[in-house]
Formats: C-alpha cells, structure tokens, sequence
C-alpha cells in the first residue's frame, strides 16, 4: 500500500488520541484545531518555526488555550445531556484540581473558560489552598479542599466560609473533624463538611492502589459511623453535606466506575436516614484518556467514553435516590487530567542519531571452512520464513561462540567484526520476514529494540516527561512533519541527560504498544521536529533538575484562524525560587488580591476588622511559612 497522509493518521493514531484536535495537512504537516469542529486550524510546523524567529527556541511546551475551553464545554455537556435525558433533577458542576497543572495561566484561564459552567477549583495541601482562595473571585465558585488538614488550614478554611465563599473541606480523617470541632468550639465557625469515605470498590489501572479499602485517605465505615455520632452529638450534624469518593486517577475500566458509584450511593443513602442533610456527591477523579489510542483497558487507554461515563453515574445515582424517595444530589467531578492532557504539546529536535548496528554492505567473507564466521554465510543463504526462529538461535549460538574464541586469543578483530556484521543483517532479515508473515516469536520485543537507530532528541525526560520514566507511561510521539512521506527508521528516543533512563521505551504507533517508532532519516541542514502530545496532565509540574534541565520554554496560544493565531503569552524557561514562584505565581499578587477580597467581605458584613486583619496576618505568614504541617500538638482521634 502506497503511504499517504491518511496511512500516517492511521500508523500513528491520531484521530483516537488526537479526538480531532489534530490531523495532517495535504503537505505532511500536523496541524491543531480549537476544536474538532473548528474550521481555523494552524500548522504546527509553521508555528514552531515562527516562534524560532522570535528566538524562542526548542524545546518549546505550546499551551492551546482554546482546546482547556474546549475541554470544559465537553465534560460539562455530556453531563448536562445524561441529565436531561436521565431526567435527573439535580445539577452538575466541574471541579479542576489544580494539583493536574498548578500553572498560573493554565488555572486563569479554566476560571475564565469554566465560569458559565459554574467550575470550581480543588485544592488539596495549604500552598494549594493559598492560591485557590485569591484566584476564586466570584463567591459562588466552588471550592473543594482534599488533602490532610492541620489548625492553620483550618483557620483559614473557615474564615473563607465566613467571608462568604462556597467552600467545603472533605474530611479524611477524624482528626481532622476534630480539628474543625476544636475551632468551632473556640469561635463558632464552621464551614459546610464533606467526607471521604474508602470504598470496598478497587479502581483500574495504574493506580488501582490509590482507592480501595487500603486507600491512604477517607474513613472506613467504622470511622464514619464514628464521625455522624460525634457531630450529632455536638449539634452539628446540619453541616455535613458532602460524600465524596475516589478510586484512582486514570480508571480504565467503565466497570470500576459503575461499582463505585453504586457502593458510595449506598452509603449516602444511610447518611441521609442518620439525619445528615447532605445534598452533595464528589464522585472525584478517574475519568481516564486514551494516550494509546487503543481503546482499551490497558494502563495508557480507556474502555469508555466520556458519554458512556457521565450516563452511567446520572442513571446509577438516580436509580438509588428514587428508590429510597431522596433529593437528586448535586453532582461534582474532579476530572483534571480529561481537562488538562490534550491542550500541551511539547516540540523538539533530533539532535543526531546513531545505529546500534553497523550498517556495512560489503561484510569480510569467512577466511575458513568452518567456525562461526563461515556458519553466519550458511544462516544468512538459507534463511526463509520457514527457519526463522531456529535461524535465530543458532546466529545467537554462534556470535558467543566467536565472543568466547576471541576472548582466548583464537579469532582476531577483524573476523570478529565480520561475524557481528554478519548477526546483525540476519537480525533485520528475521525482522522483516517476521512482519511479513505476521508470525512473532516472544524473542522479537527485544530484537526490535535492538535493531532501532537512536535518535537524540534536545529535552530532558525527566523534567519535561516524567510519567515515561517513572511509571511507563504512554504519550504519543509523532513527526510534526514529512507526515506525506514513509518513515524509515525504525527509532527509539533518547534525552540528552547522561542517565540511561534518559529514553522513551513505549510508542503509539501501528500496534497497541511498541518498544520503538518509525521515524524519517534525518535530511542535511534541516531540522527534525517531533511532537510529544497529551502532556497538560501533570507533566508540567512533576518535572525534576535532572542534570540541572530546566522548565523549558513555554508559550500560550489562541488560535484565531487559518494558520493565524495569538502569542497570548511567553514564558521564558526556568529560573528558580520558592514553590509559589515555580508555578509562575507572584506572592505579592495574591497577597493583594486576598486583601481587596477581604476588605470586600468587611464592607458587606461578613468579617470584623479584627477578624479580617488577623486573616490577612494569617494568610501572608503561610505564603512564607514551610509548606509542611507545623502542628505542635498531636492529636489521637
């Protein structure tokens, strides 16, 4: 079959993973859209190379503002038609945890675009919750606050509340419901309380261990029947209004979700008849994406859709309210990376390459009748379909051979060198003849990786692709192009840190997952781009100072037609501070914003001088406090 542009979206994927934010162009180039049914679109390559210009070089993480819009408009809308067509009676709002991607452009812009969706903000540690306070302008954003709580967190929660915004701490412990039974106890403020619970249910995927019974946050049921006892028992139950659950981040498996959702409205439902007048269901994060484009329920893909999964908590959770004749909850989800991973694209450049084979045309002939030079010709002019695998144990056999003579002084370089030239043609031989006939031997996974060229890219994974290294994750990794010309390499990608970790060894491509991809050889005096797509996701804030890598470049985009866009702004990579500062936040900033708000909330009654200025004090020493608990006591539950 002749390659064209639609053979490199198909090897490649694109419409599964890319969800037609991207496709190629007539002239081989990949090209990014706002949305899938967006007429403006703008080449990738053309943008890449006029950011150049501006001397803004690779590697260069773009940041397409419109596609977080995108994102929110279809998480939302799905919801809402579940909604409609379930008959349900209560609404639904989107939380955005800001641990996804706590940069400060990225968390603006999903209030900007989220704010006729009513999105809310999550936060889950004090440094968090700093940011989540001043950000949040609007009284009825909601905010949700997960994470470990101590005294200080939970002064400022409270007064948040008492200022007037829509905040709900969840509790994860009952030291913690403690915490806020102590401070309500000393001032007579407490704020709306959720609770986590710990479900009996395991979530999928990588992260299967973070929810389930041995999960490291929320009370098993023994806990909570303690917690609704303690708060009935100082008049307090009235504030508990709040389940929430969660059962993994990249849940794979639509049947995980469905057993989840069914076991937390149980025990909402239980709440309820002990007298909590709830009204609210955080059904957390999970929500996964499909990075292979397999579609299936491997650790990288999903085996849902968004439709699939916002019908089946709408259906299940009415199902269970009607039956026992309770109020429609309303519906929050923390789905951050569903929201995040698609609108960044990391570019770079091939630096070189390299061959782990030696690539000669004329190999030295064997000089005797026998050995292991004379038995690779032999392998090499019988080798057919039909003698693949025992060809490839004997070419095995007899490079130790030749390894072991020329240890002990009986072979010399050179005819060691003829047989290792030798192995290797009948590597790629085995190879090629393996992908005709469709047959595969357990052998071949390692032969492949074997047999690709290295490629150099000009970025660090361990600062800018941590996933890849740490948990293998998946992310498609494509030309951006000569998309309109067969790849003939077989590659695998390296960083430029000095630690052989520093490599991608899982690719989209033709097959589900491979330990290599095809790439184009690389052409005199120009430049190779390849793009690393879906990585919004937490990519950008778990990256380490490996070797000293940096933040790379990275640039906002707004795309405002055909090959016509928006440099909505620039940031110049890394130079380091304090951990506000590393997210591109300034302290004075929110230290200003903090304070309009408060003086705000003085004016409408809401707070006293005293109680203001002591917020204020409050709030500016956490800006420069140690992002730990500071704790002087502890407490048993």
């Amino acid at each position: 079959m002749t390659w064209d542009i639609g053979k490199a979206e198909h090897f490649y994927k694109i419409p599964q993973w890319g969800l037609g934010y991207f496709g190629v162009s007539e002239d081989g180039d990949l090209f990014v859209k706002p949305a899938a049914d967006s007429d403006h679109k703008v080449d990738l390559k053309m943008l890449v190379e006029e950011l150049v210009r501006r001397k803004i070089n690779t590697p260069i993480l773009i940041r397409f503002l419109d596609i977080l819009k995108d994102r929110i408009a279809a998480l939302t809308n799905c919801f809402l038609s579940a909604i409609e067509s379930n008959e349900y009676q209560g609404a639904y709002y989107p939380i955005f945890p800001i641990k996804t991607n706590q940069e400060r452009d990225v968390v603006t812009s999903i209030l900007e675009y989220g704010k006729k969706n009513g999105l809310g903000l999550e936060a889950g540690s004090k440094a968090e919750l700093l940011i989540v306070l001043a950000l949040t302008m609007e009284a009825e954003t909601p905010i949700v606050c997960n994470g470990y709580k101590d005294s200080e967190f939970v002064a400022l929660v409270a007064m948040a509340y008492k200022m007037g915004k829509r905040v709900v701490p969840v509790i994860e412990s009952l030291h913690e419901l403690n915490t806020f039974i102590a401070f309500h106890a000393e001032t007579g403020i407490l704020p709306d309380l959720g609770i986590r619970i710990k479900l009996s249910t395991r979530g999928g995927g990588k992260w299967a261990e973070s929810g389930g019974e041995s999960s490291k946050f929320g009370l098993r049921i023994p806990e909570l029947q303690r917690a609704v006892a303690l708060l009935k028992e100082k008049g307090l139950l009235s504030s508990l209004l709040l389940l929430h659950f969660h059962v993994g981040s990249q849940i794979t498996r639509i049947s995980v979700v469905k057993q989840a959702v069914v076991e937390t409205m149980r025990v909402y439902v239980a709440l309820c008849k002990m007298g909590a007048p709830m009204g609210y269901l955080d059904i957390g994060g999970g929500l996964g994406v499909d990075y292979d484009g397999s579609g299936s329920d491997n650790n990288s893909s999903t085996n849902y859709q968004i439709e699939e999964y916002a019908n089946d908590i709408i259906y299940r959770v009415k199902q269970v309210c009607d039956e026992n004749h309770l109020t429609h909850p309303v519906i929050f989800s923390e789905s951050g990376r569903f929201l995040a991973a698609h609108y960044s694209v990391l570019v770079t450049d091939i630096a070189m390459t390299s061959s782990t084979r030696l690539k000669n045309a004329n190999p030295l002939s064997p000089t005797t009748d026998y050995g292991p030079h004379k038995e690779m010709f032999d392998i090499l002019e019988i080798l057919d379909e039909t003698n693949m695998v025992e060809s490839y144990h004997d070419a095995i056999q007899y490079k130790n051979q030749s390894l072991n003579l020329f240890n002990l002084g009986y072979m010399s370089l050179e005819e060691r060198g003829g047989v290792e030239e030798l192995f290797w043609e009948i590597m790629l031989r085995i190879h090629r003849l393996s992908k005709q006939s469709g047959e595969s031997f357990l052998e071949l996974e390692t032969l492949e990786h074997q047999l690709a060229d290295i490629y150099f890219a000009n970025f660090s994974i361990f600062q800018s692709l941590p996933d890849a290294w740490a948990i293998n994750q998946v992310f498609p990794l494509i030309p951006i192009h000569r998309l309109n010309e067969e790849p003939d390499r077989a590659a695998v990608v390296v960083d430029l840190t000095c630690d052989s970790d520093g490599l991608i060894d899982s690719y989209v491509g033709s097959d589900v997952k491979n330990a290599s991809t095809s790439l184009h050889t690389l052409k005199d005096n120009e430049r190779y781009y390849v793009g690393i797509f879906m990585v919004g996701a937490y990519q950008e804030t778990l990256g380490e100072l490996h070797n000293l890598f940096g933040d790379t470049h990275a640039v906002q985009i707004l795309i405002t037609g055909k090959n016509r866009y928006r440099v909505q702004g620039v940031i110049k990579g890394d130079t380091i501070h304090k951990v506000i500062g590393y997210m591109s936040y300034d302290t004075q900033e929110l230290l200003h914003q903090m304070r309009d708000q408060t003086e705000s909330a003085v004016e409408l009654g809401h707070l006293s001088l005293d109680e203001a200025a002591n917020f204020i004090l409050s709030y500016e020493e956490s800006l420069f406090d140690y992002t730990y608990f500071r704790d002087r006591h502890v407490r048993k539950s």
